[in-house]
């Protein structure tokens, strides 16, 4: 969590509304833990480490941030940039200006002065507390942010003398907090259901309605699992822009989007995934659909989709108006 941030075990206000948010790919218009390195390494060089890092007979492909952590100490090594250049690299990641805008509505809002705001993220809280920092967001998130621990370690002597650098990246597992977790559908440094659950349990009673945005097939798990009648989910659709690391800072909506890309497979993503992935289609739509298939659930609450900044503003407007009807339910 950010420094700003309530603790683990703190109790939480009462909010009538709570907004909660994914912050890769909703928030900001990229992977963090991909956009850092190649702002060092280049799209090609950090795809390669990734791919490899993610074999079997490496890290594997469910262990994502050992990898994210051997890729930044690529960077460290190799380009002899500092922690304070990867970190100012994550302050300068592109977001759509009316996601922005959408968050202060939010927190600025004068007709529920319950709501609050809060991030559960698969990214790690150096990035994300950087780059909300920048963009002057710290305030907004009322409610925490729930994402993996990154620290920079220094190596042992031994251990530097043969790099170029005396610091790597650390990554604690947000799920290490609970001793881990259970779910089979998320990876396992974090369950967003059973993070929701904490953050809703944390809160001062009566539990507040549920306004959950995100666009992976981990935001899947709590929209199937936690939301209930009366909450909703703001469901990303439309596809990946193909070349999200060449942005920075505030973007439109007419660039966020061009098609697939070249991306990693992120442990968010099962096998049955991969060919939504591959085409650039933000897959938790494509996840609800498959458990509804597979496994006969689907989500209790009302699931609107959106395709750009300025269509999420719109519904957030709604929501914080009362206006919002049926005619925009995907």
């Amino acid at each position: 969590m950010t420094s700003s941030s309530p603790t683990a075990t703190d109790s939480l206000p009462t909010a009538r509304t709570l907004f909660v948010w994914d912050f890769d790919w909703t928030i900001v218009n990229c992977n963090s833990d991909e956009y850092v390195p190649s702002q060092f390494l280049g799209d090609k060089k950090t795809t390669e480490k990734f791919r490899d890092g993610l074999k079997d007979d490496n890290f594997g492909p469910t262990r994502w941030h050992e990898c994210v952590s051997a890729v930044i100490t690529s960077c460290l090594e190799e380009t002899q940039c500092t922690e304070h250049d990867l970190l100012d690299a994550a302050a300068s990641m592109p977001f759509l200006t009316d996601v922005r805008g959408a968050l202060a509505e939010i927190h600025h809002n004068k007709s529920d002065k319950q709501c609050g705001q809060a991030i559960i993220s698969d990214g790690n809280d150096l990035f994300i507390g950087a780059f909300l920092k920048r963009n002057e967001m710290e305030e907004y998130f009322t409610h925490g942010i729930e994402t993996n621990i990154g620290s920079w370690e220094l190596l042992e002597s031994n251990e530097s003398l043969d790099t170029k650098c005396s610091k790597r990246l650390q990554v604690k597992y947000q799920s290490a907090k609970y001793g881990g977790h259970s779910c089979t559908s998320c990876p396992p440094n974090l369950c967003k259901s059973q993070a929701l659950r904490d953050i809703i349990d944390r809160t001062e009673q009566p539990r507040p309605r549920i306004v959950y945005v995100g666009d992976g097939s981990n935001d899947a798990c709590p929209a199937l699992h936690v939301l209930s009648e009366g909450d909703i989910l703001l469901a990303r659709c439309g596809k990946r822009r193909r070349d999200p690391n060449s942005l920075s800072g505030p973007t439109a909506d007419e660039d966020s989007t061009e098609g697939h890309g070249e991306h990693n497979f992120h442990p968010e993503m099962h096998v049955d995934e991969i060919d939504a992935h591959v085409a650039g289609a933000f897959p938790i739509l494509s996840a609800l659909r498959k458990a509804k298939v597979n496994c006969g659930i689907e989500p209790k609450c009302k699931v609107y989709a959106w395709r750009s900044g300025k269509q999420l503003r719109s519904l957030i407007s709604q929501i914080l108006n009362g206006t919002l009807n049926k005619r925009n339910q995907g």
